[in-house]
């Protein structure tokens, strides 16, 4: 018990040795590209695989029953979902490819290490590009607006196990994964919740959903002051892993 406690106190102290300018990585942090690596790394373990997701959604502006939902993707882009009825998936909770993440930002830098529910952590944050936001027609957003977008990196696995979305110091999502461990150093989420917080000057036109069809309550656009939330979840189980998808499978049927 001491030893664990010496050692949290030496990562902590560690993390908070040097100062940083703005923009720039003290020298006892990685470099972003060397924690982007080891992330593609462990991201191209996988080939392909099928997961049954269980959706939930709850918001003003979207309203949805709980859904499950058959996902089946390969690499590098190849994606087929199926269910009954209309769903909305929101892609920024998918498993997606760290390289896709980290395009969408830019001046991005490790900032800081931490423990984070028990995982040694890098944070990175980075200024985001504002058509890669989840939710995309953000109106009468200024050009002075500040995007930003940390990331909570799990430096032992290699996962991302959170992330946020601010505009200046208004947070617009927060996105956690817990994960399970599988065969050959592969890790997969578990459970994904994407939190949201908007104005009625900023709703979404949920552009990165798979589904359309979108029910959307606009009883709360009149109040621009007003801040509105919701949440997703979802639950994922039934993992196939590199099974060999042939590529004919994800060729859309005729209609």
């Amino acid at each position: 018990m001491k030893q664990l406690a010496t050692h949290l106190l030496i990562f902590i102290l560690l993390s908070n040795l040097v100062a940083q300018d703005k923009g720039r990585s003290s020298s006892i942090f990685p470099t972003a590209n060397s924690v982007l690596d080891s992330l593609e790394q462990n991201y191209n373990r996988i080939e392909d695989y099928y997961v049954r997701i269980d959706v939930s959604i709850k918001t003003p502006v979207l309203r949805m029953p709980r859904k499950r939902v058959d996902f089946w993707f390969k690499q590098p882009n190849l994606t087929k979902v199926e269910t009954r009825g209309f769903a909305a998936i929101p892609k920024s909770g998918m498993i997606s490819s760290p390289i896709e993440l980290f395009d969408n930002l830019s001046n991005i830098s490790v900032r800081g290490a931490e423990y984070y529910e028990g995982q040694q952590v890098w944070i990175l944050q980075g200024e985001l590009i504002p058509d890669s936001l989840m939710f995309q027609n953000m109106n009468k957003i200024e050009d002075s607006n500040k995007l930003t977008m940390r990331i909570w990196v799990d430096f032992n696995n290699w996962t991302l196990i959170k992330s946020e979305t601010w505009m200046d110091t208004f947070k617009i999502v927060e996105i956690s994964s817990t994960y399970k461990s599988f065969p050959n150093n592969i890790n997969l989420p578990l459970e994904t919740r994407l939190v949201f917080n908007y104005r009625s000057d900023m709703i979404p036109q949920m552009a990165n959903f798979h589904g359309s069809n979108t029910v959307v309550n606009k009883s709360n656009e009149q109040d621009s002051t007003k801040v509105m939330s919701g949440s997703i979840t979802m639950k994922y189980s039934k993992y196939k892993i590199n099974q060999g998808i042939e590529d004919a499978f994800f060729e859309k049927e005729p209609e």
